[in-house]
């Protein structure tokens, strides 16, 4: 005969607590972590966008582009000029000196 065997569960009840507390300090760290890559990748997101606009409308177009992109870079072409008659209209003049 055989000596029963006292019972011993397949997979353990509980993590030994060095473990659990690894676990925790590990998602505590991660936490900023994730929040920077997801600011990068927001960022890179924007710098990409900002790059497709300083296309000429016609280049957007003949990429294809949707007809709000190539109205968004036409406006932005159109304030972006404005601002320059501006600065050249209303420039003061240099003191003699310089």
């Amino acid at each position: 005969m055989s000596t029963p065997q006292p019972f011993q569960p397949s997979v353990p009840l509980c993590r030994p607590l060095a473990l659990r507390w690894t676990d925790r300090w590990w998602s505590v760290l991660q936490a900023p972590v994730g929040a920077w890559q997801r600011w990068m990748e927001r960022r890179q997101r924007e710098h990409r966008y900002d790059a497709m606009l300083d296309l000429s409308p016609r280049t957007l177009r003949d990429i294809g582009a949707p007809e709000w992109t190539v109205s968004h870079a036409q406006s932005r072409r159109e304030v972006e000029a404005h601002r320059v008659d501006e600065f050249h209209l209303g420039g003061r003049e240099l003191p003699s000196r310089w």
